[in-house]
């Protein structure tokens, strides 16, 4: 896709998650394994999956590649996602409408470490 045919959002931010790949193990019945291995618990983390939470008062247009930027450690670096977002409802307040969109993306731990302030 062309980049001129790209929207960017740079505001509108309702929430920013980072979690780390660490997820616990389940059974064949849904409940988190209890592990016999130490070393498996103490592995270390391979990076993060970064969760963007954002609203807009106008609708995205369906299926369509959206830049957003966003500064994670408000330290003025912008990163930037390229991606589809999931529109996740919709809300109206004072017969204004807001449409809530959600976009994730993986950052190996190497980049992760640039966030961290020392």
């Amino acid at each position: 896709m062309p980049e001129s045919n790209v929207i960017a959002v740079t505001d509108g931010f309702t929430s920013i998650e980072v979690a780390s790949d660490r997820f616990p193990h389940f059974d064949a019945n849904g409940y988190v394994a209890i592990s016999r291995e130490p070393l498996a618990e103490s592995r270390p983390a391979t990076g993060a999956r970064v969760t963007v939470e954002f609203s807009r008062r106008a609708p995205l247009p369906r299926d369509t590649d959206i830049r957003v930027r966003f500064d994670i450690a408000e330290n003025g670096g912008l990163r930037e996602i390229l991606g589809i977002p999931k529109l996740t409802h919709t809300t109206v307040r004072h017969a204004v409408a807001a449409y809530h969109y959600r976009l994730s993306h993986w950052i190996p731990a190497p980049l992760v470490m640039q966030f961290v302030r020392a």
